[in-house]
């Protein structure tokens, strides 16, 4: 199932969204591209862990935070809060 993510100015048509858990609908992390959102990767490496990160999942406001950068897949990993 595709998603419509919003970050800030960034509409971001590429993210991927992990479940919680296989029998969980919740999600906790989404993965942001860097190559095809080098604006909004930019941004985010100069944000901390402490950053909150206002987002919109489809049409929902939600405050990610900074997980970590995968330099294995070239994509930023941010976390939804419970």
């Amino acid at each position: 199932m595709s998603h419509v993510i919003r970050i800030g100015r960034y509409d971001v048509v590429d993210a991927e969204m992990d479940a919680a858990g296989a029998s969980s609908n919740a999600t906790n992390e989404v993965h942001i591209p860097c190559l095809t959102n080098p604006g909004l990767s930019y941004q985010l490496d100069g944000w901390d862990e402490d950053t909150s990160v206002p987002a919109w999942i489809d049409g929902k406001r939600v405050e990610l935070k900074i997980g970590h950068y995968d330099k294995n897949h070239h994509h930023w990993v941010l976390k939804i809060p419970a």
